[in-house]
């Protein structure tokens, strides 16, 4: 258990990092101790060396000086043993003499240390013996750094010399105590390093390890858990756009268990009323079979019609199923009340104020929404009732397009607003009405896949005002002149009202004329009337100019989905 308990530990994150950071310091440390190691070496065997070259000068200085003085050395031999006697070492050096024939001559001073102490060295060093200067390294009991100086007397034929070599183990001492001092150092600073290490990772890991315990104690049926956030750093960050999207899960199940408890709830009641009729059907009465069977059928179809609607909202409010394009929303509200009034000939549609902007949506969805609350209204105000479709810029300080549907019913009360766009939800008054009860989600879902929102409030005197909001951006012109409409980032959007205002004349113009040269060639084939040379021009009522809905082919007519209105006499 404990083993296993420490594997984990080893294996974390945390550990993982403090592992990185120490070796990375450790490589670090060591190749610094290295460098300055060898460096300090490098430095003091060039100090050796150049020490040795000195007193190699010195030597030979010593002896060509000694020649002109009346207690000179006669020969070779007396000349090392003088300088022998004189000569003075430096720290970790030494000295000795070897004749011409072979003997070695002491030094008086004391020294560090002796050569003749160690033949064997002696031998390799004096091997090396010539008319010149040697330098060298040679290792025995100990590794020096060596020059033999050769010593000759004019008139003595016979060359004797003098070995001077210093300890480089010694010379070496204080740059090893050096590195020592390095080494203990960087153990100290590893393990503070180490220590503080530990408590940082800990740290910055802290909401991380919470993330992993929220996860852990989340489940479907409690997604109440959240992360505390501390910080300002990306770890703290993290933790928000994860709590963020716990608030999306969240909400997504939440919907998703109200949509499951209130399709069946929805689907409970046809299946109920098909199976009380199918238990007290007599199959001997062909009348009551008949009666039954239109019965189940009615009721299936409800049924289909709910399944239809609940598909239809699941993709309704995603932004990437929109088709976004330029649309004239001055001719998409006429066009939008022409066919609404197709929805019931028992009310009077009005055309009220239009915006005179061009936005960036999918005319089909915003019609399909828009047709939704026409059809909304139509079903809860009484008839004779006005409903006015209208479109408006709202200059406030959050600039917005609003697409409105006025009725003159019975309101909404202000308690159940804030639901009445919720799956399912319908007004006290409602009951009878035919209908899924998710039309207005459907609507609110496409407003939010264009980046706005629907609203319900009451007007001044009765009735409901519905509209669809889409935000909009409002940037200066370059020149300083009017207000453009600049799109907001995956919102709705329009371009300058003066540009779209020359468009709409311009059309408006292109349109008159066509209708105008239809009408003088209409007339021409027709004839001029009796006792009238001018063509004559059709002025009846039924001449109209080109439809607003002739410009939005691929608007969604719910009146379809309507059964016909019958006939009056």
């Amino acid at each position: 258990m404990v083993l296993g308990e420490l594997r984990n530990v080893m294996r974390s994150t945390r550990v993982r990092i403090l592992v990185a950071i120490l070796l990375a310091t450790t490589l670090a440390m060591t190749l610094v101790g290295v460098s300055t190691y060898t460096l300090g070496r490098q430095q003091t065997l060039a100090t050796i060396d150049a020490r040795l070259e000195h007193s190699a000068e010195l030597i030979a200085f010593m002896v060509v000086g000694s020649g002109d003085s009346a207690d000179a050395p006669a020969t070779s031999d007396a000349a090392v043993d003088a300088v022998m006697r004189r000569w003075i070492f430096a720290e970790d050096e030494t000295a000795i003499g070897v004749r011409a024939d072979g003997s070695t001559v002491a030094p008086s001073a004391p020294s560090a240390f002796r050569l003749d102490d160690d033949p064997q060295l002696l031998d390799t060093i004096t091997a090396r013996s010539s008319r010149g200067v040697v330098t060298g390294e040679a290792t025995g009991d100990r590794t020096v750094r060596y020059a033999i100086i050769p010593v000759q007397v004019v008139g003595d034929p016979s060359v004797a010399h003098v070995v001077i070599a210093t300890d480089v183990h010694a010379a070496l001492a204080e740059s090893r105590g050096i590195l020592a001092v390095e080494i203990v150092v960087a153990v100290v600073c590893l393990l503070l390093l180490g220590l503080v290490g530990w408590q940082l990772a800990g740290g910055l890991l802290h909401p991380i390890r919470l993330l992993r315990d929220a996860a852990a104690r989340i489940t479907e049926s409690d997604l109440d858990e959240r992360i505390p956030v501390v910080g300002r750093d990306d770890v703290s960050e993290l933790t928000t756009t994860v709590n963020g999207m716990l608030d999306r899960l969240d909400e997504a199940f939440t919907s998703q268990r109200q949509l499951l408890d209130d399709v069946g709830h929805e689907l409970k009641t046809p299946l109920t009323i098909v199976r009380g009729h199918l238990e007290l059907l007599d199959p001997s009465d062909p009348a009551e079979v008949a009666a039954t069977r239109d019965l189940a059928l009615d009721e299936l179809d409800r049924m289909s019609s709910l399944v239809a609607d609940i598909t239809e909202l699941s993709t309704a409010g995603l932004a990437s199923t929109l088709d976004r394009e330029p649309v004239d929303i001055e001719a998409f509200t006429a066009s939008v009340h022409e066919k609404a009034t197709a929805i019931s000939t028992e009310h009077e549609w009005t055309l009220g104020e239009q915006a005179a902007l061009t936005a960036d949506v999918d005319a089909g969805r915003l019609a399909q929404a828009w047709l939704q609350l026409a059809d909304n209204a139509a079903k809860y105000s009484p008839a004779g009732s006005t409903i006015v479709i209208s479109s408006r810029f709202d200059e406030s300080d959050d600039p917005a397009l609003v697409l409105s549907v006025a009725d003159d019913g019975p309101g909404v009360p202000e308690a159940l607003r804030e639901r009445i766009f919720d799956r399912f939800t319908r007004v006290s008054g409602g009951r009878g009405v035919a209908g899924s009860g998710l039309g207005l989600s459907i609507v609110q879902a496409i407003a939010a896949a264009h980046g706005g929102w629907a609203e319900v409030e009451d007007t001044q005197e009765t009735g409901s005002l519905f509209s669809i909001r889409l935000p909009l951006a409002v940037a200066d012109d370059d020149d300083g002149s009017d207000a453009d409409l600049d799109l907001d980032p995956d919102e709705t959007a329009a371009i300058p009202r003066s540009a779209m205002a020359q468009a709409i004349a311009l059309r408006e113009a292109q349109a008159a004329q066509e209708a105008a040269e239809a009408q003088t060639s209409a007339a021409m084939q027709a004839g001029p009337t009796p006792g009238d040379a001018r063509p004559a021009i059709d002025a009846s009522p039924h001449s109209r100019a080109p439809s607003p809905e002739d410009d939005f082919p691929d608007l969604v007519d719910t009146s379809a989905r309507r059964s016909a209105p019958e006939d009056h006499a």
